[in-house]
């Protein structure tokens, strides 16, 4: 049991020394990478920005972060553009998708189920 304990932990460190990978794009519209799409080895927090201008959703962006702060309604002094920042620190965390899609899919899914049952 104690061998067991001991491997487990050993397995635990070097999982938190690895680094993380973070999904990398610069420019991301309609959940559309326009530039390079990567995955990057990062030794920060992966980050997920949405820009936008008024309630339009202009653009979004991924990247490796190393000081990371998550905020929403920020505002960008230059061009008067307000943007959310969200951070996050697991693998391919900052990909951009929702849980809600996937969890509104699951439910579309079960009631098409349920009628075609009928």
């Amino acid at each position: 049991m104690k061998t067991l304990f001991c491997i487990s932990f050993a397995l635990g460190l070097i999982a938190i020394a690895s680094a993380l990978t973070c999904k990398s794009c610069k420019f991301r519209a309609l959940s559309f990478c326009i530039t390079q799409s990567s995955e990057v080895d990062c030794t920060g927090n992966c980050s997920f920005t949405k820009v936008y201008l008024g309630s339009l959703n202009l653009f979004d962006k991924q990247a490796c972060t190393p000081n990371c702060q998550s905020g929403k309604n920020q505002s960008d002094a230059t061009f008067g553009f307000q943007y959310d920042n969200s951070c996050c620190s697991t693998n391919l965390c900052n990909s951009g998708t929702s849980a809600k899609m996937s969890v509104f899919l699951g439910l579309g899914m079960g009631l098409m189920w349920l009628l075609n049952a009928v």
